[in-house]
């Protein structure tokens, strides 16, 4: 015996809910995967895993097998190459001349996803020569754990590498038991740390950011997860802070960033 129509479509909207609510995810973002994730499930089953995850906590396993199909894990070095260029020749500069007494400077990568996004920013950094120390959070534990292993293969098609230019190779060590697979070098992995964070929680605690990048994130939130998501950035980030969004994103409820160049108004800071 099967739960009638209405049941099944009130099951929907319940974890729905619960995943705006914890996860800030909009529900228009949400539809196809939350659809694609119940699809196999009956009516009955439906309902139960709702009461369930509407008990659980984040670290029950229900949970996570549900974040990881909301979540796009699909990413690569040097993504947006345009924006990256501008930030490369101008941004990094501005923000070396405002690095406080020589300390390294403080970065957190939200959002990092398999890696690839922390990486670049410490490849980027590292060939300016401007000492930083990053921080790399995600909502997937799985994608952190990739991240954390930093091991990529190139494959036919979409690889972690399409976008990557030629002078990039020098920050990977290519694996001795594996052809077509690299690791990135030790020397920069240590200047990266991963952890898993929900960015509908408080940002880390201890750390203010002189830079930011949270690109292609903030496109998974409705309007109340991300007027959350917004406040925090502010909290986590010091006056004179620069902020990196995806190219198609834009913050709409603080004012706090200003853009910094016409050409990419995405590349956003703190006016001191």
């Amino acid at each position: 015996m099967t739960a009638p129509a209405a049941a099944l479509t009130e099951s929907y909207k319940r974890i729905a809910a619960l995943l705006e609510a914890r996860c800030g995810f909009g529900q228009a973002v949400q539809y196809d995967r939350l659809s694609a994730f119940l699809a196999d499930r009956t009516a009955w089953e439906q309902i139960t895993l709702a009461d369930r995850l509407d008990l659980a906590g984040e670290q029950d396993p229900v949970w996570q097998t549900l974040i990881e199909a909301m979540l796009v894990h699909e990413t690569y070095f040097y993504r947006h190459p345009d924006q990256l260029a501008v930030f490369a020749q101008e941004i990094i500069p501005e923000l070396m001349r405002r690095r406080d007494g020589g300390k390294p400077m403080q970065v957190w990568c939200a959002g990092c996803s398999t890696g690839e996004e922390a990486y670049t920013l410490a490849f980027l950094l590292r060939d300016a020569h401007c000492p930083a120390r990053i921080l790399a959070t995600d909502l997937s534990a799985e994608s952190v754990a990739v991240a954390r292993a930093g091991v990529y293969r190139r494959r036919p098609g979409l690889n972690s590498f399409r976008a990557m230019p030629p002078h990039a190779w020098r920050h990977f060590e290519p694996c001795a038991t594996e052809p077509e697979c690299w690791t990135v070098a030790a020397n920069v992995r240590q200047t990266v740390d991963f952890a898993v964070h929900n960015l509908m929680t408080p940002h880390p605690p201890g750390f203010s950011a002189d830079l930011i990048s949270c690109r292609n994130t903030l496109i998974y939130f409705g309007p109340s997860g991300l007027q959350q998501v917004e406040a925090m950035l502010v909290a986590a980030a010091r006056p004179g802070a620069v902020l990196l969004l995806g190219p198609a994103e834009r913050l709409r409820y603080t004012d706090v960033f200003q853009s910094m160049t016409q050409s990419h108004p995405q590349i956003l800071h703190w006016p001191r």
